[in-house]
């Protein structure tokens, strides 16, 4: 009588054997089975061809075009193995013509067209400064088209000097307050930048409000100057200095209430595109030339300062001081050129009507002032920053106006 562990171990011996036996038996009734169904490896079907084993023989197509055109469907894409990744690659369609002439037409059609991009006519001066991070560079085009895009939203809402309008100003009286506001600005040591920007809240104030009354003026325009001034400036004047320089036609409390008063009319929107970016803009296509650039200054400043030019678009300004500037020192003897044009914003002098206008306008308002500005006028006397700036400006208008602007677009 045999031990339990024989017994055992015959028991898992035997178990082993049936299992393999019914294996074996199992595999040999697959393989009759089947063997009329597996192809050879060469033969089995590949992946691109799953789609065309959906049809049977008895939706077979007989049409050799419906055929040729179901093949190339199903062998729109193609998969090939490298190690054990699965890469899909396009099969381009192939299409069979008729005749020789089609096939050239087809051929020509196909093969990508090469085109070159048009050649620039202005000269590209920002790419240069790429690696200056001070000038960003990259983001200049950027800059420059939410500036433009600002322009029209931070313009007076009309010209309150013309008589048509219910508030209306005289030019006189606005000229006068101006030349004040010039020669505040000065005392002070502002930047250029605050005294434009003050000039231009005053005049969207005084478009947008009810009329102020004249002994009131003084008061909205040194409010304007001290808007201004936290707006652009590092260092500040004291409020206690504006009250000061009004010889006490507005106190602080004044100043600070006209403030509020002028903010919440204007919406608090002081973000105005000073012409002075746009001055600077399109200096580097003049190469930055030193005394175009501090003529076209006193230009720009005189014409925010004319009542004629209330709503003119600030880029317009800039461009109008660059080009008689340019004019007046004979700046290479050239009137314009694409470069300009495109630093300028695409504005072209020798074809723009409006803006040959404005700049005989702004001539004939230098030669022949409604209200002359004075201060302005002392401002650039001074030889030791301007030169004779404003000596050679007046006469070079003066030349223009009595020769009936016949050479100023045109060399």
């Amino acid at each position: 009588m045999s031990t339990s562990e024989e017994h055992g171990d015959g028991s898992t011996y035997r178990t082993i054997e049936n299992r393999k036996n019914r294996l074996s038996r199992a595999t040999s009734n697959l393989k009759l089975l089947d063997s009329k169904k597996v192809l050879p490896r060469e033969k089995r079907t590949a992946f691109s061809d799953i789609g065309s084993q959906t049809i049977n023989s008895e939706q077979k197509i007989h049409s050799d075009d419906s055929a040729r055109k179901l093949h190339d469907e199903n062998e729109k894409y193609t998969i090939r193995r490298e190690g054990t990744e699965l890469i899909y690659t396009a099969v381009k369609k192939r299409k069979i013509l008729e005749d020789k002439d089609a096939e050239d037409a087809s051929v020509a059609s196909v093969v990508p067209s090469i085109t070159t991009p048009q050649e620039k006519l202005w000269q590209d001066l920002d790419t240069p400064e790429m690696d200056d991070v001070l000038l960003v560079a990259e983001y200049t085009d950027d800059i420059f088209a939410h500036l433009y895009s600002r322009e029209v939203s931070t313009l007076p809402s009309h010209n309150y000097t013309y008589k048509s309008h219910e508030q209306y100003y005289r030019p006189s009286v606005r000229a006068i307050l101006i030349d004040w506001l010039v020669e505040v600005h000065e005392k002070f040591q502002c930047f250029p930048e605050t005294l434009l920007l003050a000039v231009n809240i005053m005049d969207r104030f005084l478009s947008k409000t009810t009329k102020v009354n004249t002994d009131k003026l003084q008061l909205v325009a040194v409010t304007s100057l001290f808007i201004a001034a936290k707006y652009e400036e590092i260092h500040l004047p004291k409020l206690a200095e504006y009250a000061y320089i009004t010889a006490g036609a507005a106190s602080k409390t004044a100043i600070k209430r006209a403030e509020l008063f002028i903010l919440t009319t204007l919406d608090f929107d002081v973000g105005w595109p000073n012409p002075l970016n746009f001055i600077r803009r399109i200096s580097k296509a003049d190469d930055y030339d030193t005394d175009t650039r501090n003529i076209a200054k006193y230009l720009l400043e005189y014409s925010i300062c004319s009542f004629r030019f209330i709503g003119v678009k600030p880029s317009i300004l800039a461009t109008m001081s660059m080009y008689i500037a340019r004019r007046i020192v004979n700046r290479n003897d050239e009137l314009w050129n694409p470069t300009l044009q495109h630093y300028s914003g695409g504005i072209s002098p020798l074809e723009d009507e409006q803006f040959q206008s404005y700049c005989n306008q702004l001539i004939e308002s230098i030669v022949h002032p409604v209200a002359p500005i004075k201060s302005l006028a002392t401002k650039y006397e001074n030889s030791d920053i301007y030169g004779n700036i404003l000596t050679s400006v007046n006469k070079w208008c003066a030349e223009q106006v009595d020769n009936g602007f016949d050479k100023l677009f045109s060399l």
